[in-house]
């Protein structure tokens, strides 16, 4: 017998008549898009952040070869096979017309109409004129060992893709297995992060991740429902803004280019908070006995980003978002070109806000093979306080230059990192910039700093050997002591943890979607020993030398 109070049926009732409403919302979009249909056919399935083929792609774009915006990380399939099919092989040295070719063998598949040309190898291909789909296994693993011990990382699924017309279609499924818990949220790594994780007793843990989507391409942009990463400002070692490192979130996405010098894009997710929502939250009484259900919080955030090219090679994005914690997903929020914040203050006027912020992203390549960016995340600024030694604004700040083939095959980089105190936090634990308790932008979280360089050499087709040093150092985490006021806040002071790492890697793309790995990396971890164990895996504190080697079929 299952024991519900009346408050509840009524609340599911209004959940439904939400979702319904939120459905309505979703085919508004979808409406608009279908307008477009006299455009070109194509399909939008994206690529994902951690594809080699973006790093190819950003290396011709310091060249000059391509004009390519590496602001934001989440093209399609479609989108890159133009690229690349565009490219004057001419302007390519010998290892880069090897890599357009193997790059071609993948991507060509979304500009022919059959299989009948050199083609890359895949579990099941078909490709018609109306018709076409993939699909690939998943099979990979990590292992790492030091004078402390050895941890290992190994997962398996399968991903698929399809397009129909203008319609996309995509799904993969990654079963992870971990024998030290390697991907909790607040470890200071770039380990994509995991949710729902399952713990044995040895150790071990096990975690599932899912991504997929179902997408319309109107010809200058495409609507669709999406659970998958994806990254906005420029980096070359973890965006300022929007990193991609938590577990994937499901989203509306729209994004439009209706002229080469202009590009809008518009994510509304469904974020989990993490945070039991009591008044919801039931009894269960059935054959098994009497247990409690547990209920979460709502949580959400809508951004937008704005690009403008006011000159070849430079791109300047500006946006906003807002995490907001209502029972249901407000109408007002699907408004694509808002200022939230604004808005904000109407919808919660009278009660404490929600949490708004805003961006501002450069990137520019003014001279062959150097490029020049830089990311500002506002969550609250005052013009006062700038001056103010004694009070301090709240952003997170990025800097950084790449110079790639200066040297031919060569590279070399530069990146520095602040964040102040309380950055990506807020008093409301729904309301934090987070999901799964994983912090949405820069993977050290707030009041931290780092250094990254690096020097890399690409000796052949696919090939990258990369020796990098990142230097980091964080002040304490002020939301467990509760310090106020909190513009007054001196950041990193005291310091509690620090890292120096550095690192010799060698990466090897054999055949698409195989890669191997090799490295070595000296790295020195000190600090308070409750932020060690609160930020650093047991086996990777203090002095180590750990030997790292993996293989992986696909993601």
């Amino acid at each position: 017998m299952l024991s519900l109070s009346r408050n509840y049926i009524l609340q599911k009732k209004s959940s439904s008549f939400r979702n319904i409403f939120q459905i309505l919302i979703f085919s508004f979009f979808f409406s608009f898009a279908f307008s477009f249909a006299n455009k070109l056919s194509a399909q939008y399935i994206p690529v994902h952040p951690s594809n080699k083929v973006y790093v190819f792609l950003n290396e011709l774009s310091n060249s000059h070869i391509i004009d390519f915006n590496t602001q934001t990380i989440s093209h399609s399939r479609k989108q890159i096979a133009g690229i690349l099919y565009s490219i004057n092989t001419e302007l390519l040295n010998p290892r880069q017309q090897k890599e357009l070719a193997f790059y071609l063998k993948d991507y060509n598949k979304e500009l022919v109409t059959s299989t009948n040309f050199n083609k890359r190898i895949d579990l099941l291909s078909y490709i018609d004129s109306s018709f076409s789909f993939t699909v690939n296994p998943i099979l990979g693993g990590n292992y790492l060992i030091n004078n402390k011990g050895a941890a290992s990382h190994w997962w398996n699924g399968a991903e698929a893709w399809a397009g129909i017309g203008k319609f996309g279609f995509w799904g993969s499924l990654r079963d992870n297995h971990e024998s030290e818990f390697l991907s909790q949220p607040d470890f200071m790594n770039q380990n994509y992060g995991g949710a729902n994780f399952k713990t044995y007793g040895n150790g071990q843990v096990d975690y599932w991740e899912s991504r997929g989507g179902v997408t319309y391409d109107f010809g200058i942009g495409s609507i669709g429902l999406i659970k998958d990463h994806f990254v906005w400002g420029s980096n070359y070692n973890g965006s300022a803004i929007l990193s991609g490192r938590t577990p994937s979130v499901p989203r509306l996405n729209f994004e439009i280019k209706p002229v080469n010098w202009f590009e809008f894009k518009y994510i509304h997710a469904w974020l989990n908070s993490q945070v039991v929502d009591s008044a919801r939250s039931f009894y269960v009484t059935n054959a098994y006995g009497t247990s409690f259900r547990e209920v979460y919080h709502g949580k959400y955030i809508a951004a937008n980003l704005f690009t403008f090219k006011p000159f070849k090679n430079f791109y300047i994005s500006f946006g906003n978002s807002i995490i907001y914690d209502y029972d249901n997903a407000k109408a007002a929020y699907f408004i694509p070109v808002m200022f939230f914040k604004a808005l904000d203050h109407q919808l919660s006027s009278g009660i404490n806000n929600m949490n708004s912020q805003m961006f501002i992203d450069l990137s520019a390549r003014p001279f062959k093979y150097f490029h020049f960016y830089s990311s500002l995340f506002v969550d609250e600024v005052a013009v006062k306080r700038i001056t103010d030694p004694d009070n301090h604004n709240f952003y997170s700040f990025k800097i950084g230059s790449h110079i790639s083939n200066l040297i031919p095959n060569a590279y070399a980089g530069f990146e520095y990192t602040i964040s102040n105190a309380l950055i990506f936090r807020h008093n409301v634990p729904t309301l934090t910039f987070e999901s799964n308790l994983f912090n949405l932008g820069h993977y050290l979280e707030d009041n931290a700093k780092e250094i990254f360089l690096q020097l890399g050499y690409r000796p052949g087709r696919n090939m990258d050997i990369k020796l990098s040093w990142n230097h980091a150092e964080k002040g304490p985490d002020h939301t467990l002591l509760g310090s106020l006021p909190r513009q007054s806040i001196e950041p990193f002071t005291p310091t509690v943890w620090t890292s120096d790492k550095l690192t010799l890697n060698f990466n090897w793309q054999i055949i698409n979607d195989i890669y191997l790995r090799i490295g070595y990396s000296f790295q020195n971890v000190e600090g308070e020993e409750s932020y060690l164990d609160m930020w650093t895996p047991e086996f990777e504190q203090g002095k180590t030398g750990t030997l790292n080697f993996g293989i992986n079929v696909g993601w």
